[in-house]
C-alpha cells in the first residue's frame, strides 16, 4: 500500500516538474516583449521611411507634371494667331501669358491644336475688347486685349489667351508656399500644382526668357527688364521698343522647386526640395503667316433662312457658291457656317462646315432655342486656311 502511495507521489512530482516555473514564465514573457518591441520599432521606422519617400515622390511628380503642362502648351504658343495678334502678351519672372488656338469646337479648324466639340465656347476664341481682363500679377494693372482681333470681316480670331502664373498659397500657414495657376481668357483659373516654393536665394526665377543673337546663341533677357507687356497691335506705329521684345523671345526656361515637409526632422531642415527644370523652345516665334492658296477666297451672296419642321423647329440656311468655287482661283475647300444671337457684333467658331464642289448649298440647324432670334453667316475658306468675309443672313426668330 505504501509502495503504491510512494509511486503515485513520485508520478505527481514528476508531472509538476514538467510544467514552467513562475520565474521561467517571467523570463519568457520579458524576452517576447523585447522581441515584439524591437520588431514594432523596426516596422515603424520602415513605415516612416516609406511615407517620407512617398511624400517626396509625390512632390517631385507634382512639379514634373506642372513643368510638362507648361512645356506642352508653350510649344504651341502662336499657333493660329492672326497677323495683328501677338504671340507672347506678358513675360515676367512669375507670370507668362500667350495667345494660341489651343482648342476649337470646329472639327475642320486646321489651325487648332485640339478639337473638342463640347468645349466652353468662351475659351475657344480670342477675347473681345469688351472682355478685357487684368494680366496676372501685373502691377500696375495691365489689361488685355487692347482690341478685338478678327480673322476675317465679322469673324473673331480663334486664338485664345492662356496665362500661367504663381500666386501665394493662402490655404496653408507654411511659409513661402505658392500655387501654379492656369487661366484661359476670362474663365475661372484652375490649379495646376501646389507645394511650389521660390528659390531661397532668389537667384533662379520661375521663368527666364531668351532671345537669339546673330550666331544663333540664346541670350537671357535681363531680369531687370521684366515685366514686359505686348499691349500694342502688331503693325501699329508704337509696336517698337521694349513692348516689342516679346516678339523676339525664342525660348523659355521653367524652373520649379517642389517641396515635401518632413515633420520628424529638425525645425531648420523640415523641407526637402526637388528641382525640376525645362527649356522650352518657341517654335512659332518669328514665323510669318504665309498664304499657300493665293488671295483669300471671294465670299458668297447673302444667305437665305427659313423655318421648317413641326414641334421640333429647324432653320434651313441656303446660299449660292463663291466665285472661287470652281472658277476664279478655284481654291475654296469648304464653307464655314456660323450662328450668333441677333445683334451680336461678331461670330465665334463655326457650328458646322460643308465641303465645296457642289452646285448648291443647304444646311439645316436643329440646335435652336424657342424665343431666340438668330443670324447665320457663311464664309468660304481656302487651304491656307483663309476665310472670306462672312455674309450674314437676316435675323430669324424661333417661335
Amino acid at each position: 500500500m505504501r509502495a503504491r502511495e510512494r509511486r503515485g507521489l513520485t508520478a505527481r512530482l514528476g508531472r509538476r516538474r514538467a510544467a514552467f516555473t513562475l520565474i521561467e514564465m517571467m523570463i519568457a514573457i520579458t524576452l517576447l516583449m523585447f522581441i515584439i518591441g524591437t520588431a514594432v520599432q523596426f516596422m515603424r521606422k520602415q513605415s516612416n521611411l516609406v511615407s517620407r519617400e512617398a511624400v517626396r515622390s509625390d512632390a517631385l511628380q507634382n512639379a514634373e507634371f506642372a513643368a510638362s503642362q507648361i512645356d506642352r502648351e508653350l510649344r504651341e504658343a502662336g499657333a493660329g494667331v492672326v497677323d495683328i495678334q501677338p504671340m507672347l502678351v506678358q513675360i515676367d519672372s512669375q507670370a507668362l501669358t500667350f495667345n494660341a488656338n489651343m482648342v476649337s469646337i470646329d472639327t475642320g479648324d486646321v489651325r487648332a491644336v485640339y478639337q473638342l466639340r463640347d468645349a466652353d465656347t468662351t475659351g475657344t476664341r480670342a477675347m473681345y475688347f469688351s472682355e478685357a481682363i487684368a494680366l496676372p500679377n501685373s502691377s500696375p494693372t495691365k489689361s488685355y486685349p487692347d482690341t478685338t482681333y478678327l480673322a476675317a470681316s465679322g469673324v473673331i480670331s480663334g486664338a485664345e489667351t492662356i496665362s500661367y502664373y504663381l500666386r501665394p498659397d493662402s490655404t496653408t500657414t507654411l511659409p513661402n508656399r505658392y500655387i501654379l495657376m492656369r487661366r484661359v481668357n476670362r474663365l475661372t483659373p484652375t490649379v495646376i500644382a501646389r507645394g511650389i516654393v521660390k528659390d531661397a536665394r532668389d537667384t533662379v526665377p520661375f521663368l527666364t526668357y531668351f532671345t537669339q543673337d546673330t550666331l544663333n546663341r540664346l541670350v537671357p533677357v535681363a531680369r531687370s527688364q521684366l515685366p514686359i507687356y505686348h499691349v500694342k497691335v502688331h503693325g501699329d506705329v508704337n509696336d517698337t521698343g521694349k513692348a516689342a521684345i516679346t516678339d523676339s523671345i525664342r525660348a523659355v526656361r521653367v524652373h520649379l522647386l517642389a517641396v515635401s515637409r518632413d515633420q520628424r526632422a529638425t525645425t531648420a531642415n523640415k523641407d526637402n526640395l526637388r528641382v525640376v527644370e525645362s527649356m522650352v523652345r518657341l517654335y512659332n516665334s518669328g514665323l510669318l503667316d504665309r498664304t499657300s492658296c493665293g488671295q483669300p477666297p471671294l465670299g458668297v451672296s447673302t444667305p437665305t433662312v427659313a423655318l421648317t419642321g413641326g414641334v421640333t423647329k429647324t432653320v434651313n440656311v441656303s446660299w449660292t457658291k463663291s466665285s472661287d468655287d470652281g472658277g476664279g482661283e478655284k481654291d475654296v475647300v469648304r464653307y464655314a457656317i456660323f450662328r450668333r444671337i441677333a445683334g451680336t457684333a461678331t461670330f465665334g467658331d463655326p457650328i458646322s462646315s460643308i465641303p465645296s464642289g457642289r452646285a448648291s448649298y443647304t444646311f439645316n440647324d436643329t440646335q435652336v432655342t424657342s424665343g431666340n432670334s438668330y443670324e447665320y453667316g457663311i464664309a468660304a475658306q481656302d487651304c491656307t486656311p483663309n476665310l472670306s468675309g462672312v455674309s450674314a443672313s437676316a435675323p430669324i426668330t424661333i417661335p
